[in-house]
């Protein structure tokens, strides 16, 4: 049953997404992970990722009720801000927020940074929403000697993401996460909303994380 009433949200959430997200009356607690290393300067990340946070998920995806905690990382998980949607004054200063963040950290540690997720979505647990949580970057790990994760992957794997959902826009990732703080992973795109009722019988538990990548549409990328 309660499955049943997860899916039912999740389908409810992807026609708002994909029509208009004022019709979505069901808040959210957002997660908001992005990669700032330096290898997001290279063309087709950075700029396209920030298009892509602005223009899909702000605009259209975010509702008044939703909450959205914002961090950045490269060595290291930064907290940027936290804030409850009301009004276009609070959307305006998340997209301020986006907006500060600089490719320009040295190192970039994947791992640290899911580490930081899964804490910062258990702190949240208590209040009963359900939870979105996002990791945008390019998977290219380069973590210091001193991380648990030292060592460099051009694309890095980790338990957290097998039950992910990765979808790629121009050079960079968008993976939503299921850290088991719900019985399945929440998405939040319209390409992957679309695979929920056809795939919801599936058992993903032995799920390999390059079968799970999907690719965003080329209007999703301009």
């Amino acid at each position: 049953m309660k499955r049943k009433i997860i899916l039912c949200i999740l389908f409810v959430f992807c026609v708002c997404s994909a029509l208009s997200a004022t019709k979505r009356t069901i808040p959210v607690d957002v997660v908001l992970m992005i990669d700032k290393s330096v290898s997001m300067q290279d063309p087709g990340k950075f700029d396209s990722l920030k298009k892509w946070v602005v223009n899909e998920l702000i605009e259209q995806m975010l509702i008044p009720g939703d909450k959205i905690e914002i961090y950045q990382f490269y060595e290291r998980p930064e907290y940027v801000n936290s804030i409850s949607l009301k009004n276009e004054e609070d959307k305006q200063e998340l997209i301020d927020a986006i907006n500060s963040i600089k490719p320009n950290g040295r190192f970039t540690d994947i791992g640290k940074a899911l580490d930081k997720i899964s804490v910062v979505a258990n702190s949240l647990r208590s209040n009963n929403k359900y939870k979105i949580l996002l990791l945008i970057t390019d998977l290219e790990q380069d973590a210091p000697l001193a991380s648990k994760y030292a060592g460099k992957q051009k694309k890095f794997k980790s338990p957290y993401l097998v039950e992910s959902r990765i979808i790629k826009h121009d050079k960079w990732y968008e993976i939503t996460l299921d850290m088991s703080i719900q019985d399945r992973v929440i998405e939040t795109t319209q390409e992957l909303f679309g695979d929920i009722e056809k795939n919801k019988n599936t058992d993903r538990t032995e799920a390999n994380q390059d079968d799970a990548l999907i690719k965003a549409n080329k209007d999703n990328n301009n």
